[in-house]
């Protein structure tokens, strides 16, 4: 009985593994895809203060009051920004009032100003 358990879950692992591989083609483009808001993602807003920005991780440190909508005090830390562009006009210290989304994973800013 142990060893048709054992045959029955190294069955079903490889399929899953073929299947999985069969969607994947390695050095294939894949084409930019836009992405519709996921069914969990979550939405808020803040304001806070600029302490860094990385324009080449596309990425700003803002010390931020608690944000609305996401349930989370204050403190500072870093955000990835939906486009690089939107870090163009921004200063350090200067005072912005942003919009941003997570996903379960990551935060990242969508509006900023």
């Amino acid at each position: 009985m142990k060893s048709l358990l054992n045959a029955a879950f190294l069955v079903s692992f490889a399929v899953g593994a073929t299947n999985a591989l069969a969607n994947h083609h390695p050095g294939a483009h894949q084409p930019d895809r836009v992405q519709a808001p996921a069914a969990g993602q979550k939405t808020g807003k803040g304001t806070g203060l600029i302490q860094q920005i990385d324009q080449e991780k596309g990425a700003v440190t803002i010390k931020h009051g608690s944000l609305q909508g996401l349930n989370m005090p204050g403190m500072t830390m870093s955000f990835l920004v939906k486009d690089k562009s939107m870090l163009a006009n921004l200063q350090p210290l200067q005072k912005v009032d942003f919009e941003l989304t997570y996903d379960g994973r990551t935060y990242m800013i969508t509006k900023i100003k």
